[in-house]
């Protein structure tokens, strides 16, 4: 297995991939990025010209966005069976997923700050059509279900159930109410020891770092 560094912020996207890393065992170090002048610094845009985080430096490799590095690392490692099999059809309905999911989450940013995308045209043109459509095919799918796809727990579990919290207890832009849906989907999974163990990193790391520059 080739050396994995993490650069990231604990309150960036990159708590999905800690995540990621404690559900698949891995061996890595946490270089922790501060938001501002660190993150737009020349050393760290070496790593991610974007000077955003997270990054993945994977041997000589560097990975950017959360939702690939994650898929990255349950194909890296194969017995923690956290993404279906190469060929099968669980494995493009994982995709479908991570696109439709991705697509939710600018919908959940574009009602956050109130932008003008409700309209017939932009609900043609959208990726994710509007709000309400959008999250409520969510909704639809895991009504009866536990897992996004298949039946056990992958990384698009770990990516949803996430997101999940963040858009109900940060943005505050999906409904609160425990006997939703998603938040009955979300708590199964929010319930597993690897998360705990992140909360703890989180809290812990944002401790130790110095106030933004």
């Amino acid at each position: 297995m080739q050396n994995i560094t993490l650069y990231t912020h604990p309150f960036s996207r990159g708590r999905y991939v800690v995540w990621m890393l404690k559900e698949c065992g891995a061996e890595y170090t946490v270089v922790p990025v501060q938001f501002g002048t660190q993150m737009k610094s020349a050393e760290y845009l070496a790593i991610n010209p974007q000077g955003q985080v997270p990054a993945l430096k994977f041997g000589d490799a560097v990975l950017t966005e959360s939702t690939a590095i994650i898929t990255f690392l349950a194909e890296q490692f194969p017995d923690k069976h956290l993404i279906p099999a190469a060929g099968t059809v669980e494995r493009g309905e994982y995709y479908r997923w991570m696109c439709i999911l991705m697509h939710l989450e600018y919908a959940a940013f574009n009602k956050l700050h109130n932008l003008p995308v409700d309209t017939p045209e932009c609900r043609r043109q959208i990726g994710y059509g509007d709000f309400d459509t959008a999250w409520n095919t969510l909704r639809e799918h895991l009504k009866n279900r536990d897992y996004i796809v298949g039946n056990s727990f992958t990384a698009m579990d770990l990516y949803c159930s996430a997101l999940i919290l963040h858009l109900t207890q940060n943005w505050k832009v999906l409904p609160a109410d425990e006997t939703d849906v998603l938040q009955r989907y979300a708590a199964k999974h929010l319930a597993r020891p690897a998360f705990a163990e992140t909360t703890a990193w989180m809290l812990e790391t944002a401790a130790q770092m110095p106030p933004v520059a």
